[in-house]
């Protein structure tokens, strides 16, 4: 439809736009650091159909569609390969939700570069998604807008971009996309192939019923 109507349109993935992975992206353009692995954690406690402001759902939250999501499309950007080899295996599905609650998914670049992904809506602790990136030239961490080094030393991402918000950055990106009549970052056409991956993910995990 973008391609017959000639609009801009571009999906949310934030992580495309946070300092701390614009940070990692510019080094690896650059040619300063490699991914080897990203070790990537998404974790929350949601066993109803609640959102985060303790409100019901009109829709039911998903670990594969949503959340896994945003790391294949990340992993696949920072890479800059497909993914070549994705396996995926889940826990049993809850009797209300309809939706596994418990996810791993491991993901193979055909360079080399892997991806281990824990998704959980069981825990009981910090939420939200944090990113390992080991390269070849050093260690990071990724907490939303924030980064560190492998040692928790802080990163300074504050001259990354004309904001420290990664959600206010991808508002910006889709303005000026439409302004300036071009393909924003993360666009539908950009971030199709997250979506074959996940569609092969998801037949492995009907396979496995």
């Amino acid at each position: 439809m973008q391609q017959e109507t000639g609009l801009v349109c571009m999906v949310g993935h934030t992580r495309r736009f946070n300092p701390s992975h614009q940070w990692i992206h510019r080094r690896i353009t650059a040619g300063e650091l490699s991914i080897q692995q990203m070790d990537v954690q998404t974790y929350f406690f949601r066993r109803t159909n609640m959102n985060a402001l303790g409100q019901p759902r009109s829709w039911t939250d998903h670990l594969l569609w949503h959340h896994a999501a945003h790391t294949v499309d990340l992993f696949q950007y920072q890479a800059g390969e497909d993914v070549q080899i994705a396996n995926a295996v889940q826990g049993p599905i809850h009797p209300e939700l309809g939706i596994a609650m418990d996810m791993s998914i491991q993901l193979r670049t055909p360079s080399g570069r892997i991806c281990t992904l824990s998704l959980s809506f069981n825990n009981d602790g910090p939420l939200g998604t944090f990113f390992r990136y080991i390269c070849d030239n050093g260690t990071y961490i990724a907490r939303y807008d924030d980064l560190v080094t492998g040692r928790e030393e802080p990163v300074d991402v504050s001259k990354v971009d004309v904001s420290t918000n990664g959600i206010e950055l991808q508002d910006r990106e889709f303005v000026a996309a439409v302004r300036e009549g071009r393909e924003p970052n993360s666009s539908v056409a950009g971030v199709l192939r997250c979506y074959r991956v996940l569609g092969e993910l998801e037949a492995q995990l009907a396979r496995q019923m």
